[in-house]
């Protein structure tokens, strides 16, 4: 399966139900994609990238990040939906739950970008924090 920034923002589409892209631009989907990228650079020590997104040459991510990424810009899309459509009023639209089911999607997501961390923690060669002073002195 491709890895580049077209095939990813794809995949963010159809999670989104959106394949025509007549609801999400290209730019909004790749803006969400760098926001969930970021959220992922923070707690893993290699450089991630996409390749076409920023420039970028080649696409570096970890094994199982793939998904995370498209769920995430897909939770950051939907956020920016709720945002552009927030001065707006539609009958039989209820905001209230989309914005609820985007926090719990949002959730899902923040809690399994903080597995990929312990993960990366338990695999390091070394300790991700500096070692206290033994209080005895040994």
């Amino acid at each position: 399966m491709e890895q580049d920034l077209v095939a990813i923002r794809e995949r963010v589409k159809l999670f989104l139900m959106d394949i025509d892209g007549l609801i999400w631009e290209d730019r909004a989907i790749d803006e969400a994609l760098r926001q969930s990228l970021n959220d992922l650079q923070l707690v893993t020590p290699i450089q991630l990238s996409i390749e076409g997104l920023d420039g970028a040459l080649v696409t570096v991510l970890e094994m199982g990040m793939e998904g995370l990424i498209v769920r995430g810009a897909a939770c950051y899309a939907l956020q920016f939906r709720i945002i552009d459509r927030a001065d707006s009023y539609e009958l039989g639209q209820s905001r209230l739950d989309v914005g609820e089911l985007v926090e719990k999607m949002r959730t899902q997501y923040l809690i399994d970008v903080q597995h990929i961390r312990s993960k990366q923690f338990q695999m390091s060669a070394s300790v991700p924090y500096f070692a206290l002073p033994d209080p005895d002195g040994e």
